[in-house]
């Protein structure tokens, strides 16, 4: 059989509560499966063990379309105040991905609890920023599903073919480092290079009075204090997002408070991210500088401080 006719699969990350849904996410996941779509999601759940923000933003960011199974609960809270499935709704539409969204049709109650009110909010915000369907039974949502699903509407790039199906010419190509673009410096030359003031691009998420904005901020920092800050990772080798994650982490505490003063009404911020591609060049200019090193491992590029390296 020819490569062309190797069927292409989809990475899809199906987002819901867990309790009350378990035999709808059992029959989606199976209608994926037909579809050679495989789930890459997980069901918040409070039950289970602490809630992972990084890996749910992690496998959104790898999904080629995110799936929204909304029930009759808001569900487990973040500590900035929105819930976890909110969360992932709205870093899914951050990036662009295709979205589907199924709302159950839930009568609204005379009387409504504090999560039920937060529900309701949840539910304008859907409708009002993507595609949705409402379903009510178990069949109903199927029925919607397999349309949605085999629509010509619906596009999801060109997918992946599984690796020991491809071509030789299809594997990608690693370019090698470039070793000799500061060999000519003097230690002083790389030094002061080394102690550049860079600003940090850096995106967040602001929530205030039931509304999101996504804000932008520039962190000065300098370079040798930023390669400081990721050392502890970089010692035993970690992949440029392990790396980022580690750097966002602590620069998290200060543009929250930057991001609240800024907006006094506001009652959280999330979600704070690092430009994926300024880190990146960050790392090829300490590569440079040979401060650190990359390698291959399982496929991946890892990176290690350059007397790990060594050791």
């Amino acid at each position: 059989m020819s490569l062309s006719r190797k069927p292409k699969r989809y990475l899809v990350y199906l987002a819901s509560n867990y309790e009350g849904l378990e035999l709808e996410r059992y029959e989606i996941e199976r209608q994926l499966a037909r579809h050679n779509m495989i789930n890459v999601g997980f069901a918040c759940r409070e039950d289970a063990s602490p809630y992972d923000w990084n890996l749910s933003r992690s496998q959104i960011e790898l999904a080629d379309m995110f799936i929204l199974l909304l029930g009759d609960a808001y569900g487990p809270m973040s500590p900035t105040g929105i819930s976890y499935l909110h969360r992932e709704f709205v870093h899914a539409r951050s990036l662009n991905k295709p979205v589907l969204a199924f709302i159950k049709n839930t009568q609204p109650q005379k009387s409504q609890t504090e999560d039920q009110r937060r529900l309701v909010g949840f539910h304008r915000i859907i409708v009002q920023q993507t595609p949705y369907k409402l379903w009510h039974l178990r069949e109903e949502l199927m029925t919607h599903l397999r349309a949605s699903l085999s629509s010509p509407q619906l596009d999801l790039g060109a997918g992946w073919v599984h690796a020991g199906e491809r071509t030789v010419a299809e594997l990608p190509v690693t370019p090698q480092d470039d070793k000799e673009s500061v060999s000519g410096l003097s230690a002083s030359q790389r030094m002061a290079r080394s102690r550049q003031v860079v600003n940090l691009q850096i995106t967040a998420k602001v929530y205030q009075g039931g509304n999101l904005t996504r804000e932008e901020v520039l962190l000065p920092a300098r370079m040798d204090q930023l390669l400081q800050g990721i050392g502890a990772p970089l010692k035993h080798g970690a992949s440029e997002d392990r790396l980022r994650t580690h750097l966002e982490t602590l620069i998290t505490p200060t543009i929250r408070t930057q991001l609240l003063k800024r907006h006094p009404q506001a009652h959280a911020v999330d979600d704070i991210r690092l430009s994926k591609g300024q880190f990146q060049q960050l790392l090829r200019q300490w590569q440079e500088l040979g401060s650190v090193v990359a390698g291959g491992e399982g496929g991946r590029s890892v990176w290690r401080s350059q007397n790990a390296g060594h050791a």
